[in-house]
């Protein structure tokens, strides 16, 4: 499989996209997942992607939220929610990868990019609630880093692999302004730093379809 981008110059030997881009890196920019989203595989075999961080938020409650306070209503939240965490997503430099019904799956190349995506997510539902009139919200954060498998698939380009599934199932742990991540976020570049000054509370989960437990830690 070959990818060919024309790279155009400009004025004052400016490019349209910066060099020195990894493949990595483009899979998680968003411009450039909208506009090549179905031209990046042209067969089922899909790219290695050697090592990159993931990221799953759920809304928690959220068929009792639409049973609460009727349809448009929660349509609406939702709709917000998701407008915040997509802000938050690709201030951090990730994409979003997919919507599932009130979740959504991220892509980072970087575990201290999508550990601050994840606390801005968390203090900006919490900021909306204190200054909202509107039913309080609640998000879900799981985080996780491996490689995977870059495939296109029912129009879009998605991942696949055991770290997607792990990354999944550590959301799953977590509760409604809880994040939960593992020991390949917390030992990477810049992340203790970014935690600096807050409680981590450290377990072992046996997750689901997962032989070996893993340590897992709630910020």
């Amino acid at each position: 499989m070959i990818l060919l981008l024309e790279m155009e110059q400009l004025e004052h030997h400016q490019l349209i996209f910066e060099p020195y881009l990894t493949g990595a890196d483009m899979l998680t920019n968003q411009t450039f997942r909208n506009i090549f989203n179905l031209e990046l595989f042209q067969s089922t075999g899909g790219m290695a992607v050697k090592d990159t961080s993931r990221m799953f938020t759920d809304l928690q409650g959220s068929t009792e939220l639409y049973d609460r306070i009727g349809d448009l209503k929660a349509f609406s939240l939702v709709h917000h929610h998701f407008d915040v965490l997509g802000d938050s997503v690709i201030r951090n430099n990730g994409a979003i990868v997919k919507t599932i019904g009130d979740a959504i799956m991220a892509a980072f190349q970087s575990s201290a990019d999508t550990l601050t995506a994840a606390i801005e997510m968390r203090d900006a539902i919490k900021s909306y609630n204190k200054n909202s009139s509107d039913e309080d919200i609640y998000i879900k954060i799981g985080i996780h880093r491996g490689a995977a498998i870059a495939v296109t698939l029912n129009e879009r380009l998605d991942y696949f692999g055991q770290s997607i599934n792990i990354a999944a199932r550590i959301q799953g742990l977590a509760n409604g302004d809880e994040i939960y991540m593992t020991d390949s976020i917390l030992e990477a570049p810049n992340v203790k730093k970014i935690l600096s000054g807050r409680t981590l509370k450290r377990k072992q989960e046996k997750l689901k379809g997962i032989e070996m437990p893993f340590n897992v830690y709630k910020i």
